[in-house]
């Protein structure tokens, strides 16, 4: 790693300074599915900011066609391998590269592209720490003042603020934010209970508890589960759990961008702290993120139509890897907690 920082000095020292307006502007931010949907706000500054130029994308190739429904950009580089990549970054001939988090990997093909100018987060000295508690603004080709911004301060969303200002671009504040609906409301529910780490995960029989109250109480019809194939177990047994027959289990059985549909029209959306949780909340649906170690402010659900259920401990904000205390923080939220939130969402839609 410092090694790569070495070659972004090297890269720094040999790129030639440009004042042009760039007319071919991309994207690049290898990293996983929450992250890019929450710089939706930045995007769309972009392209206010740069009207005439072409905005491209480089984002894991199974992220594209979901993301494309939340903003859609002129092309896209779908990642699906260092060298692929590389190569098509290089036939982009790209005026500017914008880098809007820390990764290793996005740095690396940023430095070794032909782009004119890079901006972004490069050389973060902290990436020693699993949990990155700081990120270093840097540039080549244009320029820009260093600047230092701390990610437990700000939210997902604002991770590119610091890019955004260097560019003067507008600043917004996550707690203001009202996405709209991409579909309207249908007469179901849908609940993510897998997450990667286990300290995310609400235990099953309370998903399966709410699903009856919602289905019982006549709020909705029908209550989809959904996840990928490693979420199958965890559906399984809240169906067991379950008294009613109209939960569905969708497991495994929907691509990405079927799920983002399922979800768009749903009359709420019910999950942990994962993908599906942002994917709900920026479409625009009613959203209860269930915020286990993790600070909602830092990575909760935007919009004003979405709520976060949280309890603080000394170790919250744990890199999640384990736990001394048995999963405490997640286990703190209550299904009456959930029913009562969700009763204040119902009073607002």
């Amino acid at each position: 790693m410092i090694l790569t920082w070495l070659i972004w000095k090297v890269r720094q020292a040999f790129t030639r300074f440009g004042t042009r307006e760039p007319k071919r502007v991309c994207v690049l931010y290898i990293c996983g599915m929450g992250d890019i949907l929450c710089d939706t706000f930045f995007f769309e500054e972009l392209r206010q900011k740069w009207p005439q130029a072409e905005l491209s994308a480089c984002f894991p190739a199974a992220f594209c066609e979901l993301q494309e429904n939340y903003f859609a950009f002129d092309t896209y580089i779908p990642h699906r391998g260092y060298w692929q990549t590389l190569i098509q970054l290089w036939k982009l001939r790209a005026d500017l590269i914008i880098i809007p988090g820390w990764l290793l990997k996005n740095s690396i093909l940023a430095i070794f592209s032909n782009a004119k100018a890079i901006l972004g987060y490069i050389n973060d000295l902290s990436f020693s720490n699993r949990l990155l508690n700081s990120f270093t603004l840097e540039a080549a080709g244009i320029a820009v003042h260093r600047y230092q911004q701390d990610m437990r301060q700000c939210h997902l969303s604002q991770r590119p603020a610091a890019i955004a200002a260097a560019l003067d671009m507008p600043q917004f504040d996550p707690q203001a934010l009202e996405p709209k609906r991409h579909q309207p409301a249908q007469d179901y529910a849908v609940f993510h209970a897998g997450a990667r780490f286990e300290g995310r995960r609400w235990p099953e029989d309370r998903f399966a508890a709410v699903a009856d109250w919602l289905l019982e109480s006549g709020r909705v019809k029908k209550v989809y589960l959904i996840g990928d194939k490693d979420d199958i177990r965890i559906n399984r047994r809240i169906r067991s759990f379950a008294k009613s027959k109209e939960i569905v289990d969708k497991a495994g059985k929907l691509s990405l961008q079927e799920s983002y549909l399922l979800i768009a029209k749903a009359r709420l959306f019910v999950g942990n702290d994962s993908g599906p949780m942002h994917i709900a909340a920026l479409a625009g649906v009613p959203t209860l993120g269930l915020m286990g170690p993790s600070y909602p402010q830092i990575s909760g659900p935007l919009g004003k139509q979405s709520r976060a259920a949280f309890h603080e401990f000394e170790c919250s904000g744990c890199d999640q890897r384990g736990c001394n205390y048995k999963y405490r923080c997640i286990k703190a939220i209550t299904i009456p907690e959930v029913q009562d939130i969700i009763n204040e969402m119902w009073k607002e839609q």
